[in-house]
């Protein structure tokens, strides 16, 4: 086993597995987001580019559907507004879920800067920001605020009543309603699960696509901005579910990253897994990857998968969850050390997703994804 430094960690293992590559995360070095006031600065973001965002509303009518949808974007320097966490709705209703302070989404200060002007540097390729189950696709900013600075526009849908909470311009709101059994065995709710994700998220992402594409060639500020031969997807559980569907079965989408999501729809192991021969990568924790389902389950190319296993992880360390609740949980104290952990493994979660879209998107590199160690042939 070898070794190397660099700023995100100290140590990777890497190993050829199940066909495909392997990495182990073992150390990280310190890296502390600053605090300010009661609360605290999300991570910088780290691209040379400053970060705008604003939300869209998109309505499908054929499927009497409407779509709130967060985009993130590079932008020119500015002094216009910081966007805020979320909205006082989501965040409430966050707090609720999560036994978090009231008001914490106040205390969590954003970098991207609300209606900025975009950059002249584009177009720019696009990446699709797909969230799990049960949450709001707020709880990726660090995420998509890291993939904006570098030069990608991230699209992030709220997809109802899969997410939390989606609260449109208007103030209605849609709240997460299940939509499998509720008492039905695990089997027959896994089933409808896998049938929620391809009839209805994956073509939510269909549509999105389609309506990005009368965005950049009728809107007056996406105008010409969004690169749509280079499109990729990241999603985070459900959501990563949601991203393997998508890459095997749009051919507009080049690329795809999961998020300790299952390839399994509806998570049943007698279901065939998605089979992705795109280039692809998995983040999981190492209670995933330790699955007896695990050889079956995370099947793609030698040449273009990679899987990496995030040490002492859990699933909600690839969202900003671990920052916020480590701050904000009701009647506990501040847990520096929690934080600390949450930053460490959100940067690194960033790190390592910028570099496959560079790398897939932009024909860049990816040194840290593409330092093999050791090679195990199995």
């Amino acid at each position: 086993m070898a070794a190397f430094d660099n700023e995100a960690m100290k140590s990777i293992t890497a190993f050829l597995a199940f066909p495909i590559f392997a990495l182990t995360l073992v150390t990280l070095a310190p890296q502390v987001s600053p605090t300010r006031q009661a609360g605290f600065d999300l991570p910088q973001p780290n691209g040379c580019h400053a970060v705008g965002t604003r939300a869209v509303v998109l309505r499908d009518r054929h499927r009497s559907r409407d779509l709130l949808v967060t985009m993130w974007y590079p932008a020119v320097e500015g002094t216009s507004v910081l966007a805020p966490y979320m909205d006082k709705k989501t965040g409430d209703a966050l707090a609720e879920e999560w036994k978090l302070q009231l008001g914490f989404q106040g205390l969590v200060h954003t970098h991207a800067r609300l209606l900025a002007p975009m950059a002249e540097a584009g177009p720019f390729p696009v990446v699709l920001l797909e969230h799990g189950s049960g949450v709001v696709p707020a709880i990726y900013t660090v995420l998509a605020e890291g993939l904006a600075s570098s030069g990608f526009i991230v699209v992030a849908t709220n997809h109802p009543p899969d997410s939390l909470i989606s609260v449109f311009p208007d103030g209605h709101e849609l709240k997460f309603t299940p939509y499998w059994p509720a008492e039905a065995d695990r089997r027959t709710q896994g089933i409808a699960i896998g049938r929620f994700a391809d009839e209805v998220l994956a073509a939510d992402v269909r549509f999105v696509l389609d309506q990005l594409q009368e965005m950049n060639s009728q809107d007056h500020f996406w105008h010409g901005h969004l690169e749509l031969s280079k499109i990729g997807i990241a999603g985070h559980s459900m959501g990563g579910t949601t991203a393997a569907l998508a890459t095997q079965e749009e051919p507009r989408i080049l690329a795809g990253v999961n998020l300790d999501g299952s390839t399994y729809p509806g998570m049943n192991a007698d279901v065939h897994p998605i089979p992705v021969h795109k280039p692809f990568l998995f983040l999981a924790t190492e209670e995933h990857a330790s699955g007896e389902d695990h050889a079956r389950e995370y099947v793609g190319s030698e040449s273009n998968t990679y899987y990496v296993v995030v040490a002492g992880a859990d699933h909600m360390s690839f969202t900003d969850a671990n920052l916020v609740s480590s701050r904000f949980t009701r009647d506990q104290k501040p847990d520096d050390t929690a934080f600390e952990r949450a930053v460490l493994t959100s940067v690194l979660t960033r790190s390592l997703v910028e570099e496959f879209f560079v790398k897939y998107l932009k024909a860049g590199v990816a040194p840290d994804l593409d330092l093999i160690l050791r090679v195990d042939k199995k």
